[in-house]
């Protein structure tokens, strides 16, 4: 078989020194000319950045605003609330201060002999005219004769064992007793049969 001929031993090779291989290698570096900022271009920028500041600032004070909108809301909705309570309860003192004189001329009514005698009636408009002015303030008297006891409403002061009422029906009623809306103002007090 016939040799075939190195192709690389017929090339000369040049002997080039190292720096030389180095520097050819190395990639140019382009290096662009600095640029002078152009005036507009720095002008727009600095608008930009004041306008999302001054966005910003208005979403903040939207914020604080509705919040406190929101404050004065539950403000004014809790005074409003706060003032209807005090009235009410300036009105139930009121009342508890005139029950026992409404207990008074309910005791003089019940023992009146002639409910036709001049003075029997003016106590009788005394008390209806008492009784008018608690209603219209929102307050009801309770009377619960033949009710059956609720101990919400009603406070036994006796119990007695009778068959010809139903059980635990009140058959006497000692002092009545008031409530306005719902709320108690003094519980009648009353003899509880069975």
């Amino acid at each position: 078989m016939e040799e075939k001929p190195n192709l690389q031993d017929e090339i000369p090779v040049e002997i080039v020194p190292e720096e030389i291989v180095e520097e050819e290698l190395e990639e140019p570096v382009f290096e662009e000319p600095e640029e002078e900022p152009d005036p507009q271009e720095d002008a727009l920028l600095k608008e930009a950045k004041r306008a999302e500041e001054a966005e910003s600032k208005v979403k903040d004070l939207q914020d604080r605003l509705l919040r406190n909108m929101a404050e004065f809301d539950n403000y004014r909705k809790r005074t409003t609330r706060e003032k209807a309570q005090s009235f009410d309860n300036g009105v139930k003192h009121v009342a508890e201060t005139l029950l026992p004189v409404i207990d008074n001329l309910e005791r003089a009514l019940s023992a009146a002999q002639d409910p036709e005698d001049s003075f029997v009636k003016g106590v009788q408009m005394t008390h209806d005219q008492l009784l008018a002015m608690l209603e219209k303030s929102g307050i009801r008297q309770i009377d619960p004769l033949g009710e059956t006891f609720d101990p919400h409403f009603h406070e036994a002061m006796q119990h007695v064992d009778d068959e010809t009422h139903g059980e635990s029906e009140v058959v006497q009623v000692f002092q009545k007793g008031y409530v306005m809306g719902e709320s108690l103002i003094r519980a009648a007090l009353v003899k509880v049969a069975n």
